[in-house]
């Protein structure tokens, strides 16, 4: 039993720091190809994902999000956008599609970070920014890029005995 995917979401951090780099284009696909890949709600499938390279989309998308200030120095930005008249999950769909981002990034040794996007204040603006059809939502948009791995810990986490229960509460 391989235990590679274990690996992997046990290494997964979030970052906001990142070095000057390109992203490969084969790169940025292979995650969005894991991102459809996400279980939905009947498996509607209600989402879309825009892949944001261009330095003066990424900086402004970063002045608008308040949370997301570093959004400018990666990489790309990940948009997760969602038809919320498709179903009847959509920000669960969406938060299963972004975590398959997080994770494939991780995988391919990039970093990234979730800015949640879901009705807050950026998000009309970055709707209007990105020609974002009238039907879709902004769920999410994560930070992703290379990352120098000396200068990002793994933020303490609660222990296991913390947070199961079995059977009962």
């Amino acid at each position: 039993m391989s235990k590679e995917a274990i690996k992997v979401i046990k290494s997964r951090r979030s970052v906001r720091k990142y070095i000057d780099k390109e992203i490969p284009e084969v790169i940025l696909k292979e995650i969005i190809d894991c991102a459809r890949l996400a279980p939905s709600g009947n498996n509607r499938q209600p989402w879309m994902f825009l892949v944001i390279t261009d330095w003066e989309k990424k900086e402004k998308i970063a002045s608008l999000a308040r949370y997301g200030k570093f959004i400018k120095e990666a990489g790309a930005c990940i948009g997760v956008f969602v038809d919320e008249s498709a179903t009847t999950t959509p920000l669960l769909d969406a938060a299963a599609a972004t975590e398959n981002i997080m994770l494939a990034a991780t995988a391919l040794g990039l970093g990234t970070c979730w800015v949640s996007s879901y009705k807050r204040e950026h998000s009309e603006e970055v709707k209007k920014l990105v020609n974002c059809p009238p039907n879709m939502e902004l769920a999410a948009l994560i930070s992703v890029g290379y990352y120098d791995e000396s200068t990002v810990g793994m933020p303490k986490k609660k222990e296991l005995d913390e947070v199961l229960r079995w059977n009962t509460f």
